[in-house]
């Protein structure tokens, strides 16, 4: 596959913010003419859980107050939109209303077919059975968070979304999700407690995960990585596909 078919793929590929939106307790989501709103209130200071995402520039400008208006009533103090870098004019309206650059993660993506024929060996304890709640419990402390992303989680129903773990001494230490959307599997909430990074338990797993949707039928795998995961990325295979923009609007 080449870059254009990946990035198309990434672009159509909104499975986790559906997801969010209709399984995270008290969560919406508002979709108006190719203007995809996750509203996560039980996490209102995550705005990976509160983005907004868009196909054309008319509408998001069109559609900015109500959605503003929006997760104001829902008392959520940060949201993000995410923004090709080349849209010029959406940054500048963006920034006029108070949103600044908060990250700029770099978009990736890669054919299924590259992948290994077999499984790896490790990691030694892992399994695909998840509670949704632990996932995010992971996420939190990985990245120095309050208790935010584990509230976002709690009862999220088990069939949203793939589910994957590593354990050492039976303590639930890495962990991931992925979504399928068309031919493509999204990667998200991928996370390793600081004292199991280094072992290579993120790359097992993920390798388990694209495997598993490579015997699902898909054919592609996007993702938005980190400047902490894009190393773990590129040893799979991802290639760089270019950044991506995420303005945030933080009271």
């Amino acid at each position: 596959m080449d870059d254009a078919e990946l990035l198309a793929a990434l672009g159509e590929n909104t499975a986790f913010f559906r997801a969010v939106g209709r399984a995270s307790p008290g969560a919406q989501l508002v979709e108006r003419d190719g203007v995809l709103a996750c509203v996560a209130s039980v996490a209102p200071d995550r705005s990976v859980l509160n983005s907004v995402v868009y196909g054309s520039s008319a509408a998001l400008l069109s559609r900015y107050d109500e959605l503003r208006g929006v997760y104001e009533a829902a008392g959520v103090r940060a949201w993000t939109v995410w923004v090709p870098p080349v849209d010029g004019e959406v940054t500048e309206f963006l920034g006029a209303r108070g949103h600044v650059l908060d990250a700029a993660p770099q978009m990736m993506g890669m054919a299924l077919d590259g992948l290994p024929d077999s499984r790896p060996a490790g990691p030694g304890d892992w399994s695909r059975e998840l509670e949704p709640a632990i996932l995010g419990r992971i996420n939190d402390i990985a990245y120095g968070f309050e208790p935010s992303f584990e509230k976002a989680f709690v009862g999220f129903p088990l069939d949203a979304a793939h589910w994957y773990v590593a354990r050492v001494e039976s303590e639930p230490v890495a962990c991931l999700m992925t979504s399928d959307e068309g031919t493509d599997v999204d990667v998200n909430m991928v996370a390793a407690l600081p004292a199991a990074r280094g072992r290579g338990l993120v790359t097992d797993l993920l390798t388990h995960a694209l495997i598993d949707a490579r015997e699902r039928g898909l054919r592609s795998t996007t993702l938005v990585a980190t400047q902490l995961g894009r190393p773990v990325y590129e040893r799979l295979g991802y290639r760089p596909l270019g950044e991506i923009q995420m303005w945030e609007r933080r009271t």
